[in-house]
């Protein structure tokens, strides 16, 4: 992708060298085995809860996009302020989440993971209860304290449990996670909830953060002995975080992870109202959207299992330019174009973070004993696009009357992401 090249072997093309043996005291479910990682069948079952709890997490994100229309219309907040609502979370994740690896470090992974859900789900009770736009910002942002300890987490999990082709599968199934509760979170409300419940919008943020909360109990019970697995440490010091943010890939890495963060989210957040402007009923663009989401599954499973590291940087270009294309056509109102285009902006905007992370994953100086640490620097730097993505769409869908202009930039923004990956790996050699 644009590394140094560090040798002939397959693996160093791009300057990712094998992944040294885990320092972390790992231990088999079944035979015990210190120094490497567990091949028991309780690996799965612990992923699994991971994975319930990540898309818990999509889950609550994508609630309040699905409902921006009826927010807006009950407590009178314009474009531009909701912008600022739907990046609160992300502009209190930036200050967060490098505390959150440390705190997984030193804590475990179990209690952290259960305490991160506590906060989320305060969050949504809190959002349901907003009296204006203040408030909604307030506890929008709430869920900025708990989202990095899983996104940080669910990656520890499959460095520190699995290898080799395992560890792709692993990271190719965390990865659908979010996409899945962000398919909920944007189907559910018009189509399922809603009518259950009169169309209220405060009912239907209560009733799937209730829904969310079943992660919570799922989690509980798989990971009663993960401890035993995984043993908490000292957890990383400023020094080291400075220590891996010198290494050439990880820097590359949190470059890419802003830009990338700017597009996923100043489009995914208001995906719902996009449609919605263009034409479609609410039911409707729900419905759209969360199909849409179904190329997350797609990306976020398939390409890291195909992502050896000679492919990621052509899997990444061309998914970036056929999602700039894509983005164009997000704003027709016939089925036989927008639902393409839905998928292939999809699947561009979600295929990157799962490969960018896997870069470092697999990277000898970063590995499982400091993944944590490496992905808390990943989504403090992501999130500073994830702030101004939001915020700038609504900004420039409301000095402009619509959401052409958003959509160019975004579009233009890709392309420019695809020639700064493309020209890294020239520069570095195939």
């Amino acid at each position: 992708m644009g590394w140094r090249r560090t040798g002939s072997h397959p693996d160093r093309r791009l300057g990712i060298r094998p992944v040294a043996p885990a320092t972390l005291k790992v231990l088999d479910l079944r035979t015990p085995t210190a120094g490497r990682p567990a091949v028991g069948t309780g690996r799965w079952a612990i992923l699994a809860g991971a994975w319930a709890v990540y898309a818990a997490f999509g889950l609550l994100v994508a609630t309040t996009g699905a409902l921006v229309p009826a927010i807006q219309a009950d407590l009178g907040v314009g474009d531009t302020g909701m912008g600022f609502v739907l990046g609160a979370w992300q502009l209190v994740y930036i200050g967060s989440s490098i505390p959150a690896g440390r705190l997984i470090d030193r804590f475990g992974l179990r209690r952290a993971l259960l305490g991160s859900m506590v906060v989320m789900l305060v969050s949504g009770v809190g959002r349901a209860a907003a009296w204006d736009g203040s408030s909604l910002f307030l506890f929008t942002a709430v869920l900025g304290l708990g989202a990095p300890i899983i996104s940080v987490g669910a990656p520890k999990v499959a460095a520190s449990l699995f290898e080799g082709r395992d560890r792709r599968l692993a990271v190719g199934v965390y990865s659908t996670a979010p996409g899945i509760g962000t398919m909920l979170g944007l189907a559910l409300p018009a189509n399922v909830v809603g009518p259950a419940v009169g169309g209220d919008w405060r009912s239907i943020m209560l009733a799937l953060t209730a829904l969310a909360a079943s992660a919570l109990v799922v989690w509980a019970v798989v990971s009663r002995r993960l401890d035993q697995v995984i043993t908490p440490g000292v957890g990383p010091g400023l020094a080291d975080y400075r220590t891996i943010a010198r290494i050439p890939v990880v820097r590359f890495v949190l470059a890419m992870s802003i830009v990338n963060f700017f597009v996923v989210h100043g489009i995914g957040q208001w995906l719902v109202t996009i449609l919605a402007t263009a034409g479609w009923s609410l039911e409707e663009a729900g419905s759209l959207a969360a199909f849409g989401a179904t190329g997350t599954l797609a990306a976020s499973f398939v390409l890291p299992r195909l992502a050896t590291p000679r492919r990621r940087p052509f899997l990444m270009v061309g998914a970036l330019l056929a999602g700039a294309v894509a983005l164009w056509f997000l704003s027709s109102t016939a089925l036989p174009i927008v639902v393409p285009s839905l998928l292939v902006t999809t699947v561009a905007r979600s295929a990157l973070m799962p490969l960018l992370i896997m870069s470092m994953m697999d990277h000898r100086d970063v590995g499982p004993e400091r993944i944590a640490a490496a992905t808390g620097l990943f989504f403090t730097a992501a999130q500073i696009g994830g702030v101004a993505g939001p915020a700038a769409t609504g900004a420039l869908a409301e000095a402009s009357g619509g959401f052409a202009l958003p959509l160019a930039v975004h579009s233009a923004v890709m392309v420019f992401m695809a020639g700064l990956i493309s020209l890294h790996h020239r520069w570095a050699g195939p």
